[in-house]
């Protein structure tokens, strides 16, 4: 599943900062290309401080993270990251094409699709 622009981008219209948590970097350059998100990195440390520094600003922007949503929310969670709003990019109605099992590479995740769907 790719990464839907609708979230970043509504965060962004509605005056806040988002954090989108995204499997597939293809999707992110994807979002990126299209201006539905604004920046990307593949570190939690970097967008947290990217979105300090926006809101430390008054500036509404998204930044997609590289990672599994099954591994960053516990992290956030962890560190007491207290965010207003919180969403992964998963298309969860799609459980073989739309979800990461945590602990699985891309490519562990694409061989499985076809072997083991």
């Amino acid at each position: 599943g790719g990464m839907g622009g609708a979230q970043p981008l509504a965060a962004v219209m509605a005056g806040a900062c988002c954090l989108a948590v995204e499997c597939n970097p293809d999707s992110i350059d994807f979002r990126l290309r299209t201006r539905y998100v604004d920046e990307k990195t593949d570190s939690l440390d970097e967008a947290l401080e990217m979105i300090a520094r926006w809101t430390e600003a008054g500036e509404a922007k998204s930044v997609a993270l590289l990672g599994n949503a099954a591994d960053i929310f516990p992290e956030i969670h962890k560190r007491g990251v207290r965010p207003d709003i919180v969403t992964d990019q998963t298309s969860a109605h799609d459980p073989v094409n739309g979800y990461l099992p945590q602990g699985w590479t891309m490519a562990e995740w694409k061989e499985k699709r076809e072997s083991a769907p």
